[in-house]
């Protein structure tokens, strides 16, 4: 048995254990990094204007109705009694049609930023034509509009079809909706029907979503942000992304949204609001570029270069027959855990590629001009210096291509066994590890 090789490899398993629990510690950093990231968005939320949802707009009728109850008692005697019945409704529009644009902006809390918007709105709706049954009686009606943040509304512009404006209040009678606000109508002028148009300025953050209450909704949104992540139960039916921005269009109507079964369907939405409508569609303001994301998914990979380090110096060690003390093993272990820290800090300040760079660039010099003492001269050294550059560069590859990453991390591995099977071919494993006045 050779105790020599057998020490040398526990000792080895030993350093990999205590690399990958300091590689925990940075990964664990990154995360809470990142939950402070998330608390100074949501600060900056609570003070501008949160992920805003629009609906509307809604006819709301305030009427009651007399009808006739019949009742049994006790003793198994009928008895009819009138009384009078509430009647109040929402009726949706027979068409929604529409287009806005937003204008998107950063707002920072210290070196953290969050993405807000300006949506500018311009919407078109056909109330349909409504007249009270016999006995039924209107008391208020009124044009009623949701919002989820009403904090975010900066201007609101209703008017009518011979281009009167409608004036609007804060607040949505009824209890349909929880905030929003609303226009007063004047119940005689239902039963003709109603064309109404709207400008609308509200502000949020995060994203914005629309929910098609009409029988037959168009709906278009565009803006210069060009990563846009498109949210709800319905995809654009057209949409255009590049560098400039995106432009996008939503066809919907009843057979696609269930008809009046929207108003009913509310729960918890995507970003956890309670009430919020599910039928919906909209947009959401996504960074691709995420930094504690990326650093995240690179400080999983963060085992395979320990053990691409380790077992590096340990073949390095065997065939040059060049002994490498565990101290040695160590500090290089640990300049490569510093690589993943590096890269988190950096990355909170400048773009990703160039925390990148900068990170990998550091820290191939110091393994380099460290290894020379243990390679045996500058030329060994730029060899490590290049073997450690591809490393960096076949991680970032990995990073930029998440489609492609577990191809690609196969075949990287695949290599590197089959180049360290070819190098260990003529290896006499029991005499490794010995020293070289022992052959």
């Amino acid at each position: 048995m050779n105790r020599p090789l057998v020490a040398k490899l526990l000792s080895l398993v030993l350093l990999a254990l205590i690399l990958s629990f300091a590689l925990g510690q940075v990964e664990w950093k990154a995360s809470e990094r990142q939950a402070t990231r998330d608390a100074a968005v949501r600060s900056i939320a609570d003070q501008y204007a949160g992920d805003q949802q629009l609906v509307g707009p809604l006819l709301w009728l305030k009427c009651s109705e007399p009808a006739t109850v019949t009742e049994t008692d006790a003793k198994g005697e009928t008895r009819s009694r009138r009384v009078v019945r509430d009647c109040s409704r929402l009726v949706r529009p027979t068409r929604l049609a529409g287009q806005g644009a937003l204008e998107v902006s950063e707002r920072y809390r210290g070196i953290y930023r969050a993405r807000v918007y300006l949506a500018s709105l311009k919407l078109a709706a056909s109330v349909p034509a409504w007249q009270a049954k016999p006995g039924q009686t209107i008391k208020e009606a009124a044009l009623v509009f949701g919002v989820s943040d009403p904090r975010g509304l900066k201007r609101i512009q209703v008017t009518d079809a011979a281009g009167r404006v409608l004036a609007a209040r804060p607040g949505v009678p009824g209890g349909g909706l929880e905030f929003g606000f609303h226009v007063p109508l004047d119940a005689g002028r239902l039963a003709s029907g109603l064309d109404l148009a709207l400008e609308l300025e509200l502000a949020g953050s995060g994203g914005l979503d629309i929910v098609p209450v009409a029988g037959d909704n168009d709906l278009s949104l565009r803006s210069a942000w060009p990563h846009p992540s498109f949210t709800g139960r319905f995809l654009p039916e057209a949409r255009t992304v590049d560098a400039s921005g995106f432009s996008a269009r939503w066809r919907v109507n009843d057979f696609a949204s269930g008809g009046d079964r929207v108003l009913n369907e509310t729960g918890p939405a995507g970003d956890g609001r309670a009430g919020a409508f599910t039928t919906r569609l909209g947009v959401s303001l996504v960074d691709p570029v995420d930094a504690y994301t990326q650093t995240d998914r690179a400080v999983r990979y963060g085992f395979l270069f320990i053990l691409l380090t380790l077992g590096g110096f340990f073949l390095f060690e065997l065939l040059r027959r060049r002994p490498v003390h565990p101290l040695q093993y160590l500090l290089v272990g640990f300049a490569v855990v510093l690589f993943f820290l590096l890269l988190l800090a950096l990355s909170e300040h400048v773009a990703f590629a160039a925390a990148y760079l900068v990170a990998a660039s550091a820290c191939t010099l110091l393994i380099a001009a460290y290894g020379r003492s243990l390679v045996g001269g500058w030329r060994g050294a730029g060899v490590l210096a290049a073997g450690y550059g591809l490393l960096y560069l076949g991680l970032y590859q990995l990073l930029a291509s998440e489609d492609y990453a577990l191809l690609m991390g196969a075949w990287l591995i695949f290599g590197l066994l089959a180049l360290t099977m070819w190098l260990t071919r003529r290896l006499d494993w029991n005499r490794a590890g010995l020293p070289a006045s022992q052959d």
